[in-house]
């Protein structure tokens, strides 16, 4: 049975992506569909401890695992225990070794604030398996019971500065957490899919909120974009999309990358928001455990794997062209097969 230490769920992120072959840009593998499963050999389900470093209803990056491992232990695959709030190693590194001590299977830490401590509890339990998640240099920083994970960051900044792009919506603003290497990379590549998409748009300077979580900043930092002229304001989602949400909402401007959490009247004027689905990662790892193969690699979640995925575009009461959703989709087709390259 799971438990949840922390906040309580909210409804399910509803995404959309085109259907896409199993390829791409990982350094492993990721969610296969044969029978090697637990549930399918009749095996006990996997027992999972995991970590995220915020709250698990945000809408965006720590519920895209809550939700992942709730639909795993609803097939029967895992039991799972999941405490949030975890940023903090003094926090967390009690916390994960009590897991492994407990004889946890798999540990998952969903955040890079948990790479160092996921790494220095998993040399003292070498039977146990961990995750670890950070920038792209992670991904080579596995070890034989560590599997590694990151996100492709050009995919995500390029597919949602195409779809504000596709708006017509001019200037453009954007409100980030931190500034962080993977953050300003994709709001470099945020920057070339709006060209991509709309070469006369203009963007205003990014404003940083100082934090994942601080919805009250974000709002601030929003407010200051309208007063510049921003007519669509884009986020990279998390804690801090709750705040642009209400304030582009209460604008009367458009937004990109806002989550579920910012609530129906938020939602009203976001166009879409490019988010992750962590179900084929961690069952790609669950399947791992199982079948006595985890370990030694990588993984990184992308468009064609189907840990990338878009909700659908909402037009807005006619401000957004009908056309844009056709286009998005010939762009990730683009990407897939290869005829469209990014960087």
């Amino acid at each position: 049975m799971s438990r949840r230490k922390g906040a309580l769920l909210s409804g399910a992120v509803l995404v959309t992506v085109a259907a896409l072959a199993l390829t791409g840009c990982s350094s492993g593998s990721t969610a296969s569909t044969d029978a090697g499963t637990p549930a399918a050999s009749g095996a006990e389900p996997i027992k999972v401890g995991a970590l995220t470093p915020g709250n698990t209803n945000d809408g965006a990056f720590n519920q895209a695992l809550a939700d992942a491992l709730q639909k795993l232990e609803d097939e029967g695959l895992i039991e799972y225990e999941l405490r949030d709030q975890m940023s903090d190693p003094a926090t967390s590194e009690p916390v994960i070794a009590d897991f492994a001590s407990q004889g946890y299977d798999l540990i998952i830490g969903h955040g890079i604030e948990l790479g160092d401590a996921m790494f220095s509890v998993a040399g003292d339990f070498p039977d146990v398996k961990f995750t670890a998640s950070g920038g792209p240099d992670i991904l080579e920083k596995y070890t034989d019971n560590v599997e590694t994970w990151t996100y492709d960051t050009p995919q995500v900044g390029y597919l949602s500065g195409y779809i504000a792009g596709l708006t017509g919506a001019t200037p453009i603003g954007r409100v980030e957490s931190l500034e962080l290497d993977f953050v300003k990379a994709t709001d470099a590549f945020f920057q070339q899919g709006v060209t991509a998409a709309n070469p006369a748009a203009t963007l205003l300077p990014v404003v940083y909120a100082g934090s994942f979580d601080d919805a009250q900043a974000a709002a601030a930092a929003t407010t200051g974009l309208v007063g510049q002229g921003a007519q669509l304001v884009y986020t990279t989602g998390d804690g801090i999309a709750t705040g642009v949400g209400s304030a582009a909402a209460e604008a009367g401007v458009l937004s990109v990358g806002v989550s579920s959490a910012a609530g129906e009247a938020a939602l009203a004027t976001n166009v879409s928001t490019v988010d992750l689905d962590m179900y084929p990662i961690i069952k790609g790892w669950v399947e791992e455990v199982s079948a006595g193969d985890f370990g030694g690699k990588g993984v990184t979640s992308t468009l064609q794997n189907g840990g990338i995925v878009y909700h659908p575009i909402n037009t807005v009461d006619g401000k957004v062209p009908a056309d844009v959703g056709t286009k998005v989709d010939e762009l990730i087709a683009g990407i897939t097969d290869g005829s469209v390259t990014i960087g």
